[in-house]
């Protein structure tokens, strides 16, 4: 049988009414994907659900929660594919998704990234298209060219595929050196992109919108846009992100150019 290219992690708790389309789109894909399921804590019919799936995927289940950040890592770790698509639980993806992603990478290309719906829950009342107005048609380019973009935005990981490796080394740290700001997960899925933008020189766009994300009260983000609390501890766990980002990419400049100063 051959190996899957793509790993699909679907890390969820108490949404088995959504999680069964999140792991149906999955297993529908054009190409061959190993879907993983993994489960912290859910106290609903989430077993009962993954169980009806039989084989066809992997289902990963701790009886404690450690946290959204912590659930993901143990699924991007038992991935076995080089490549790896976060799905959350409450959304899905078009059956050409990983395919269309898969075609824009090569050495140089960090991540691959798609337009996406956004629906009214339970309806296909579209409410918004994100990202498709970002680049002017699909293709592969310089991460130069959407880096103030990304620092000012955010691209969801539920509409990219990333690199695993990529994907640990954002996750494995946990929270950020001298952070002052977090909030349920909220960084780690900004800070796989700009950890991408810094080790690869190019970045792939999907300009057809291959993936949905679903507008529901229990979405963390639009749960947010109702209480100013929240909101502004998502912006601060953000900002922290962006900033250490930028710290970063000045300590690859310093250590370019002592490279050079020593030559």
């Amino acid at each position: 049988m051959d190996q899957a290219r793509t790993s699909i992690v679907i890390p969820t708790y108490n949404r088995a009414h959504l999680l069964p389309k999140a792991i149906q789109t999955s297993l529908d894909q054009t190409v061959k994907c190993e879907v993983i399921v993994v489960d912290h804590g859910s106290s609903d019919d989430t077993p009962d659900v993954a169980k009806s799936f039989g084989e066809a995927i992997t289902y990963i289940r701790r009886e404690r929660d450690f946290g959204p950040h912590f659930c993901w890592l143990e699924g991007v770790l038992h991935a076995s594919s080089e490549f790896v698509h976060l799905q959350y639980d409450d959304d899905w993806i078009e059956p050409t998704f990983v395919e269309a992603c898969l075609q824009q990478f090569d050495a140089k290309t960090g991540f691959v990234f798609t337009a996406a719906r956004v629906v009214r829950e339970g309806t296909e009342q579209v409410l918004d298209i994100q990202f498709d107005e970002w680049l002017p048609t699909t293709g592969v380019y310089p991460v130069g060219m959407l880096e103030k973009k990304i620092l000012s935005s955010l691209i969801s990981p539920g509409a990219a595929v990333y690199r695993k490796q990529i994907l640990i080394d954002t996750l494995y740290q946990g929270r950020l050196p001298l952070s002052e700001a977090e909030y349920h997960g909220v960084g780690p899925d900004c800070l796989v992109t700009l950890l991408s933008l810094l080790k690869y020189e190019k970045l792939g766009f999907v300009k057809e919108p291959l993936a949905t994300f679903q507008a529901h009260p229990q979405s963390i983000t639009i749960d947010a846009k109702s209480d100013p609390k929240k909101k502004q501890k998502i912006n601060d766990a953000y900002k922290e992100v962006k900033r250490y980002y930028k710290e970063l990419k000045l300590l690859k400049k310093i250590r370019r150019l002592k490279g050079l100063m020593k030559r």
